[in-house]
């Protein structure tokens, strides 16, 4: 944060390149260290340990926009992730959230990663439960009342919803689509995060 008390303004974005996630997270904790409101629900989340990361961070710069092969989820896997967060958090799917977070749990612990695959294993079941249809094949309508049911608190794959939620709004807003979305642009900083546009309020 600036003395001002506006985020630190980063270089202007060309269109020879965008700003670094690695510059990107920075100015996201440095606003949550300010006390602004965090999009994660969970201080203690996994997601948060890898934004602080700058050689991960690096390698993300790196890989993303060159690769679509996964480093650690099945291709079916991804798949449902990326329609699962752009349910979740519109624009998840041109930030590459997805292969953000397929990225970050190829470098985390293995209860990290069993978690995750149990969490993204449980929606996928409740899909074929109430749907007898895959995540991925889903109408909009379908994939909005299967998010209703993971999120109510009797539903007893809340804990796994979150645990997802907090993974996709972790690789969003600490891109540059997400980032924006929060209020900061290259120029131009605002003082405080607007509130969520998401009327589903899943973030």
């Amino acid at each position: 944060m600036t003395t001002d008390g506006h985020f630190p303004v980063l270089p202007r974005i060309s269109s020879e390149r965008t700003i670094s996630r690695r510059a990107l997270a920075q100015t996201l904790f440095s606003a949550l260290a300010a006390g602004f409101a965090s999009p994660l629900s969970s201080a203690l989340h996994p997601v948060r340990k890898h934004l602080l990361d700058a050689a991960l961070l690096d390698l993300a710069d790196d890989r993303l926009p060159a690769n679509d092969e996964p480093l650690f989820l099945s291709a079916q896997q991804i798949t449902t992730l990326d329609v699962l967060s752009e349910a979740i958090v519109p624009g998840a799917r041109k930030a590459r959230a997805a292969q953000f977070i397929d990225l970050l749990l190829s470098a985390d612990a293995h209860d990290v990663q069993q978690n995750f695959l149990a969490a993204l294993n449980a929606s996928e079941s409740t899909s074929q439960d109430r749907f007898h249809a895959t995540l991925s094949s889903l109408t909009p309508t379908q994939l909005d009342d299967l998010l209703v049911d993971l999120s109510t608190e009797s539903s007893p794959d809340r804990k796994h919803f979150e645990n997802l939620k907090d993974w996709i709004a972790g690789a969003y807003y600490s891109s540059e689509i997400g980032m924006r979305e929060l209020g900061w642009t290259p120029d131009r900083v605002f003082p405080q995060f607007p509130s969520c546009p998401h009327s589903e309020g899943h973030v």
